[in-house]
């Protein structure tokens, strides 16, 4: 009878010291410049593509490799490998690495995952166009400019044409018009490349 209220007591304590180090980790920084809502959503500073096109270090199409988790100052971080398949601006690389906030840490006893609403994902496989700056969380790597505002899908409509969508409904963009929340764009993928040409030759 001891032994069995002695590990039902074992027990208790586990969980207790769990959920409370689990609470720690989700509670890790923000991501820089990124306000965390209570409505599943994100504030962000919105841009516009010149502001995007201004303030990237690299504007580069591509293809994610492979994608993993690591741990930086008690915040999981995404690394996201990118097969690039053509440069826009910046240095012509043959693959670059993307740094994202959250991740998921299944190797331990307690497995964590941490997420932030609006964040951009990239999936192994999923094609990518992709507005940059060279501050990754980690060396060598870089960041989605406008925390989601800069990363696009790469996919083809009914007809074959390629297209590229972007997804900003959970990110809330302020402006010196206010806050508005984001909204999903799809465009194609000819006439964004001319944009940013037309605006990189001025």
């Amino acid at each position: 009878m001891k032994n069995a209220a002695l590990g039902i007591a074992i027990i208790v304590v586990v969980l207790v010291i769990s959920v409370r180090w689990s609470s720690k980790a989700v509670n890790a920084p923000r991501p820089e410049g990124v306000i965390q809502t209570p409505i599943d959503t994100s504030v962000t500073n919105g841009l516009s593509l010149s502001d995007m096109i201004d303030q990237s270090d690299l504007i580069a199409i591509g293809s994610c490799v492979e994608t993993r988790s690591v741990w930086v100052n008690r915040m999981l971080v995404s690394l996201s490998t990118i097969s690039v398949a053509e440069t826009l601006k910046g240095a012509e690389l043959a693959t670059i690495t993307v740094a994202l906030p959250g991740g998921i840490d299944a190797n331990r006893k307690f497995p964590v995952a941490m997420t932030y609403a609006g964040a951009p994902r990239i999936a192994p496989g999923e094609n990518v166009f992709l507005f940059l700056t060279a501050d990754g969380a980690t060396a060598g790597t870089h960041t989605v400019t406008g925390f989601s505002q800069g990363k696009f899908s790469i996919v083809q409509d009914e007809e074959g044409e390629q297209i590229v969508t972007r997804d900003l409904t959970k990110t809330m963009l302020k402006d010196n018009n206010g806050v508005r929340r984001g909204s999903a764009d799809v465009t194609r993928l000819s006439s964004l490349k001319a944009q940013i040409k037309a605006h990189l030759r001025q």
